[in-house]
């Protein structure tokens, strides 16, 4: 009997055909093991004897497809998990309802953080200490002992209300009471009783309906196309031209409230209507003045200017370059000469100082002033741009001689003027007519002699003053007003420098009983440290260097004589912040290091130098200015005499020097008026190491000196280990 039963058993375990059939039109290659043993039945003695699945029913599983069911597609029904036996009764997904796949909590899984997960771990090595768990903290031993007795010390403190509610509830019977019931009968009258039925004024009120997301909700990104519209300004004339006949609203003057008049004679004057009328029809004078125009025909000659000198302003904006690795380069410091920019009105007029804009490097203002005391020339300021330089955009004539400009980095459409006459002020050169924003009075402003440098340092995030250099060794702030005046202060008065000094031994002089005629040196440059915001050198016609700051008035903080003669410009290295060049009238150019008494280098010229200038991207290389040669110097080249020179023709003398941010142009201005563009080309490729390289130059030119050698290679050890 065990055999046929052990028989029918076993022939009856093959699967059913209708359930392989199933299988096969579903092509569920995925099954999982629990659907493959649903498809075979035990029958014994036609009985069916297949055991009920182990998993309950009601228990809901996910797909191993899905990990959250965010990111389900589609319902899934229970009835597609599990497949219930057929003598079972229908389940809700035969009914026709669906039921959906839940996912488990997080928060519902309790994770046991304070068991010991090295227990039952046996280590080879029983000399090492077993390492502490990273999941709990480590245990402390219990207390054994309690002390006999505990003091304990209660003390009242203030009372501190953390939060406090006012109580809106108040007691039956008294006064707040009787008028809460009160407000109470009231709205019970006006929202159900007779005074429901009052008159009342309904309105419509439009609401703008809001669309809220749930964290749930996922989004469609809303599709995007662009779309081309042009309007020009003859479409737009129309508006331009209401637009200027409004006229902006008057402000009161904080200056009234100081006035002593009636205040009858204070009130302001009513508007004619009929003058602001714009008269349509203009004369052709009045075109031409007009700003629109003067504006349109800037424009215009930009443009030109642009296809005369196309080649020229290529090189310039650096679009054409010379190949690093062509074979056939050769060092040889070449100026190519791109355009000069020169006038009628700036001709045979000395250049005193030329300035760049902070913010757009194409435009530079040229001073135009008198090179020797004996010249006589009205004062002129000239507003170049780089892209017209045929003609200036701006000109505005002075009667005194300027010495000095600067343009402001807050506002780069300031301008600080100095003249000879000791007069400061700022110019708005977005006029084409001289529009002054603050001048300077005899009544604050004690100078009367020229005013050789002009630079602007920042009070705050928003304002600026104005620090000045005088022929009489002053050096005044210059504070503007609402009232557009210039308020002086002084910081600092030159004095003449006597006895022995640091820096360039001077020749004895004889002894003669002659008495000086003044105690106050020239203050001809002046520089500002590129570390230290209230320090600045101050360059003196006695050859002196003083060092000053802001914070010390009128007594400087060291002096060094620098040049046996006047000193003309002070320039520092934009790649060792404590070497420091200058120039002066002994034909010199010398090199010093902030900290080191002693010269390092001395280039001669052969007259004297009115100005030099680093270039920005190679550190050895430096220009200078020398009556009308302009010397090209390579510190780590040679430093006995120039690598090139380039001579300019007559009896002119060159006075400013500047390179481009790029450092591939250089402008010179000469006596004449004339501002040259070169192009500086065919020289060594830039290290990478700027500063490194710059440091072994210095060293190797004064490697026979090893007393100053070593107080170098000292003072660069105090900084690297102090971080200066």
């Amino acid at each position: 009997m065990s055999q046929e039963s052990s028989s029918n058993t076993s022939a009856s375990t093959e699967p059913s055909k209708a359930s392989v059939s199933d299988t096969t039109s579903k092509g569920s290659k995925a099954a999982n093991f629990m659907e493959k043993r649903e498809m075979y039945r035990i029958v014994e003695n036609d009985i069916d004897c297949t055991p009920d699945n182990i998993v309950d029913p009601d228990y809901v599983t996910m797909e191993e497809t899905f990990s959250h069911a965010a990111f389900e597609s589609r319902p899934r029904a229970r009835s597609e998990v599990f497949k219930e036996p057929k003598s079972k009764s229908k389940s809700a997904a035969d009914m026709g309802m669906k039921v959906y796949a839940t996912t488990i909590s997080l928060d519902d899984i309790h994770i046991d953080h304070t068991s010991n997960t090295e227990e039952g771990f046996t280590s080879d090595q029983q000399d090492l200490e077993i390492a502490p768990s990273a999941f709990y903290l480590p245990k402390t031993k219990p207390i054994m002992s309690y002390p006999p007795e505990i003091l304990v010390v209660l003390k009242e403190t203030e009372t501190c209300f953390l939060f406090e509610m006012q109580s809106y509830s108040y007691d039956k019977g008294t006064p707040e009471g009787n008028t809460v019931e009160e407000e109470n009968e009231f709205y019970q009258y006006i929202t159900v009783g007779k005074g429901k039925n009052r008159k009342m004024v309904t309105e419509e009120t439009q609401t703008k309906e809001c669309v809220s997301q749930s964290r749930h909700t996922l989004a469609t990104r809303p599709q995007k196309k662009n779309a081309i519209a042009f309007a020009s300004l003859w479409d737009m004339h129309d508006t331009y031209a209401r637009l200027a006949r409004i006229r902006p609203e008057e402000k009161p003057d904080e200056m009234v409230m100081y006035q002593s008049a009636a205040p009858t004679l204070l009130r302001k004057k009513k508007v004619n209507l009929d003058a602001l009328v714009e008269n349509n029809e203009k004369s052709i004078e009045q075109i031409l003045n007009t700003p629109q125009f003067l504006d349109a025909v800037l424009l215009t000659e930009r443009v030109l200017a642009t296809l005369e000198y196309s080649d020229a302003q290529k090189k310039f904006r650096g679009l054409i370059r010379l190949d690093p690795l062509s074979l056939d380069l050769v060092y040889v410091y070449t100026m190519k000469p791109l355009w000069t920019l020169e006038c009628e009105e700036s001709q045979n007029r000395p250049i005193s100082s030329i300035s760049f804009n902070s913010k757009n490097n194409n435009i530079l203002a040229v001073a135009h002033g008198k090179f020797t005391y004996a010249e006589h020339y009205n004062g002129l300021v000239c507003i170049w741009c780089t892209k017209n330089p045929c003609k200036p955009e701006r000109i505005y004539n002075f009667q005194d001689p300027l010495t000095s400009v600067a343009f402001s980095e807050k506002n780069p459409n300031w301008l600080a003027c100095g003249f000879s006459n000791g007069d400061v002020l700022i110019l708005d050169i977005t006029s084409y007519s001289i529009k002054t924003m603050a001048k300077s009075k005899r009544d604050t402003n004690p100078c009367f002699e020229p005013i050789w440098t002009t630079s602007w340092r920042s009070i705050d995030k928003d304002n600026q003053y104005v620090i000045t250099t005088c022929q009489d060794g002053r050096i005044n702030k210059f504070t503007s007003t609402k009232t557009h005046d210039f308020i002086c202060t002084p910081l600092m008065r030159i004095s003449t420098v006597e006895g022995k000094m640091k820096g360039m031994e001077a020749p004895r002089l004889c002894i003669k009983e002659d008495v000086p005629i003044t105690r106050y040196p020239a203050a001809l440059c002046m520089k500002w440290h590129p570390k230290i915001e209230h320090i600045y050198l101050v360059g003196t016609d006695e050859g002196c260097i003083h060092k000053c700051s802001t914070h010390y008035l009128n007594q400087h903080m060291d002096v060094f004589r620098a040049h046996a003669g006047p000193v003309y410009s002070i320039q520092f290295s934009p790649f060792m912040r404590t070497l420091l060049a200058s120039c002066g009238a002994d034909s010199a150019i010398r090199l010093w290091i902030e900290g080191i008494d002693d010269v390092i280098l001395t280039m001669m010229c052969p007259a004297a130098v009115y100005d030099i200038a680093f270039c920005p991207v190679n550190s050895t290389i430096l220009l200078s200015a020398s009556g009308n040669v302009l010397s090209i110097w390579d510190l780590r080249r040679k430093t006995h005499m120039p690598c090139a020179e380039y001579s300019f023709p007559g009896q002119i003398v060159l006075t400013y020097i500047k390179f481009s941010p790029s450092g591939d142009n250089v402008f010179v201005g000469d006596t004449l008026g004339r501002v040259h563009t070169f192009h500086l080309e065919d020289t060594p490729i830039p290290p990478f190491y700027q500063k490194k390289l710059l440091d072994e130059t210095i060293k190797r030119a004064i490697c026979t000196r090893p007393q100053l050698l070593r107080q170098l290679e000292k003072l660069e050890k105090f900084r690297e280990k102090f971080g200066q």
